[in-house]
């Protein structure tokens, strides 16, 4: 199965992230190894992550996609997405480096928060820049 529209990623991209995931999770003692990953395997709660970020679905919905419960979506959401950042770090880009010399979208969507303060519900603006 080709996972290039879930993920985003190539097979090859994605056979590296898994591998440099299995590398960064063998060399730290105190994560989740790789074989105590039962329900999915490394290589697809890898995936799995990824199809979360890249798509945002709700964990319900994944898990019904992936056959697996929504509590263990849960907990590989918790226990890889730290790592898949750590490897990914490296290739983000700073985003002032990236948009020098560019035009960019910054996005203000409103959406209703809870304000403590005034006890009460107010609406904040929340900016993502794009190319």
């Amino acid at each position: 199965m080709s996972w290039n529209v879930t993920t985003g990623l190539d097979e090859d991209q994605l056979t590296g992230l898994v591998a440099q995931v299995h590398q960064a999770l063998r060399d730290d003692p105190g994560a989740l190894q790789p074989e105590r990953m039962w329900a999915l395997g490394l290589f697809r709660s890898v995936v799995l992550v990824l199809y979360l970020l890249r798509q945002n679905p709700v964990q319900a919905a994944a898990a019904e996609l992936f056959g697996i419960s929504q509590a263990t979506v849960s907990r590989r959401w918790t226990s890889l997405l730290p790592v898949v950042e750590k490897v990914l770090a490296e290739h983000v880009p700073d985003p002032a480096e990236a948009s020098a010399g560019r035009v960019v979208l910054i996005d203000g969507t409103l959406i209703p928060t809870w304000d403590w303060a005034s006890e009460g519900t107010t609406l904040s603006v929340f900016s993502v820049v794009t190319d």
